[in-house]
């Protein structure tokens, strides 16, 4: 009995051996017997085809090994479904392609608009697969890219050659710095966006960041979709490398080192704090190998202990550097995030830093008015790292130094956190004050002059239109001021532009504190002329036209001016009848009785009665 049952699972064995092996078989021929595919066309799906082009339409198809390609057919039509050309072609393997030539059906001649590609493919047991995709025949742009990282900087284009429609390429050498692409080397139409080293840029996006290196950049018209591939390969042992810690969970693509030389990775710029834990890892997860340091002495072993950071700058901006053959590291102190000046002899005292402005080279400088006093530097508006010194007008700050003693006025004052080194260079004074940009009556070119109150403040009736603004001292961009609130703030040196309302405002400005308004004002006629004579306004009403306003009013004959929020304060006059141009406290304009349309300008000072 027990025989019989031996022989019995040797014969189940066999059994299962054999209808397994044939399942195996079934399997793999499975995978292998699939449609027939497109693999790509060209012109591609949505591109742009620059009008006069003899361009030519290729597709690709692919297979599997088990019922090879056999034939296509592929018809160009405009967007109509009109016939303009079509060719069918026998196809073989597993991997072919159907061209159809640009002079076969006169591309270059074909007129602006939009067109559509019909793809039929068979295979060998008569699968088929069809596909339409249109493509469009347009005025096609000079594609450039442009920035503070390639070589022309933010003041001239690197052209773009274009390799395919719609398609273009470039091998060039950039610094670390920001790029953006632009059309026929203008500002009109430009795309950037915030991701690297691919993304899709979008009408007046954010520069693109983008690490040192030499890069083989693509740019896809209209789409904006961009990449940017290594152009020269370095040997690796890691297919790429992520810091993962305590500061993203330990996961994330955010932290991706760049391979700039054989097994050397480098991750620009990161901020990191005393008691951060990290560790580098081939994928953003976890997934491959990973790196960390059990003895701390800056060698990583593989799987090893997380690395704890406790440089003693502190909280900083820092640059790590790996290499994945010796497994040594470095983190490379780089900048701290904010660098700010406080003190009894600054506007807000010891209460709360005033931010310096990042001007290179280690360097951070701030123009302001201080006070008899005293004053120290300090980094992320804390006293874990500060720094003074005990001389003045220069010297070297060292960490928990003493204060500063600083005699009043106005400086630039400059600071430099890895040398210590510090400096109060007097400032020869604010002698005038404007406000410019695309709000103003002068755009971003001409400043219109603000009126002296002779305490530091200055003011001035202006229209304004829908746009951003800035105070500037001087005529000149040296010191100039700006905020992101409106209609009243306090600007800061080099801040943003001021975001503007269409209106007519009374705008005040301090060139001590920064702060300013803009609050909206009223143009009144005033006169003997007038229905409220010398002792009430007729308001004004606020025209369409920046600046203007108007009135239709009875006047009888006499004099009149135009003022300001029903106050001499600010008022025009001029000795010009029925048109003229009004000036600061000019004369009464004389007026003979009638009904007019009145109209007056308070940016230029013209004036009409008709």
């Amino acid at each position: 009995m027990k025989h019989i049952f031996k022989n019995s699972l040797l014969l189940l064995g066999a059994f299962v051996l054999f209808f397994a092996c044939k399942k195996e078989e079934l399997d793999l021929a499975a995978l292998t017997d699939f449609p027939p595919g497109v693999f790509s066309i060209t012109p591609a799906n949505g591109a742009v085809v620059g009008s006069g082009q003899n361009f030519d339409v290729v597709v690709k198809f692919v297979s599997g090994s088990v019922s090879t390609l056999a034939s296509s057919t592929v018809t160009l039509t405009d967007e109509a479904g009109t016939q303009i050309a079509t060719k069918t072609q026998s196809l073989t393997g597993t991997a072919d392609s159907l061209l159809i030539e640009g002079s076969s059906f006169n591309a270059a001649s074909l007129p602006l608009g939009k067109y559509k590609l019909v793809v039929s493919v068979t295979d060998t047991k008569g699968k088929t697969q069809s596909r339409t995709t249109g493509f469009e025949i347009g005025i096609k742009p000079n594609i450039g890219i442009i920035g503070s990282a390639t070589p022309g900087g933010w003041g001239e284009d690197t052209d773009m050659p274009e390799v395919s429609p719609g398609v273009y390429e470039l091998v060039i050498t950039l610094t670390d710095g920001e790029v953006k692409f632009r059309a026929d080397n203008a500002w009109a139409v430009n795309w950037g966006a915030s991701s690297f080293p691919t993304g899709v840029g979008t009408q007046d996006g954010p520069n693109i960041p983008v690490p040192a290196g030499t890069w083989k950049v693509r740019f896809e018209f209209p789409s904006g979709a961009y990449s940017f591939t290594p152009a020269i390969t370095f040997a690796s042992n890691a297919s790429a490398l992520y810091l993962l810690g305590s500061f993203n969970n330990f996961q994330g693509s955010q932290y991706k080192f760049n391979l700039v030389a054989d097994n050397t990775w480098v991750l620009n710029e990161i901020l990191l704090r005393p008691g951060d834990l990290f560790k580098f890892s081939e994928g953003p997860n976890f997934m491959g190998q990973n790196w960390g340091d059990n003895d701390g002495d800056g060698r990583a072993e593989l799987f090893g202990n997380n690395i704890t950071f406790n440089a003693p700058e502190g909280e900083a901006y820092y640059t790590i550097t790996f290499n994945d053959k010796s497994r040594l590291y470095t983190v490379e102190f780089l900048r701290y995030p904010v660098i700010g000046i406080i003190g009894s002899a600054t506007p807000t005292g010891w209460d709360s830093d005033t931010e310096m402005t990042n001007i290179g080279g280690g360097n951070f400088e701030i123009k302001m008015t201080l006070t008899d006093g005293e004053v120290k530097f300090r980094a992320n508006k804390s006293w874990g790292t500060n720094w003074g010194g005990s001389t003045f007008p220069t010297g070297t700050a060292t960490l928990n130094g003493p204060n500063i003693p600083v005699v009043a006025g106005s400086y630039t004052i400059t600071f430099n956190p890895g040398t210590g080194a510090y400096n109060f260079e007097p400032d020869a004074g604010i002698a005038s004050v404007g406000i410019i940009g695309n709000a103003t009556p002068g755009g971003w070119d001409s400043e219109t002059a603000m009126k002296p109150n002779g305490d530091g403040t200055f003011s001035l009736i202006i229209g304004l239109n829908n746009g951003e603004a800035k105070f500037r001292a001087n005529n000149s961009w040296d010191i100039n001021w700006g905020a992101g609130s409106f209609p009243t703030g306090t600007g800061t040196q080099n801040g943003p532009n001021i975001p503007v309302s269409k209106g007519i405002y009374f705008v005040t400005f301090n060139a001590n504190t920064g702060e300013y308004s803009f609050t909206p004002a009223s143009i009144g006629i005033i006169g003997n002329a007038t229905p409220g004579g010398w002792d009430t306004d007729t308001n004004m009403a606020e025209n369409t036209e920046v600046g203007v306003v108007t009135l239709n009013i009875t006047l009888t004959a006499g004099e009149a001016k135009f003022r300001a929020n029903d106050s001499w304060d600010n008022n025009w006059g001029g000795s010009g009848f029925p048109s003229g141009v009004a000036t600061p406290n000019g004369p009464n304009i004389p007026i003979p009785g009638g009904t007019y349309n009145v109209r007056f300008n308070v940016n230029t000072g013209e004036y009409s009665f008709n």
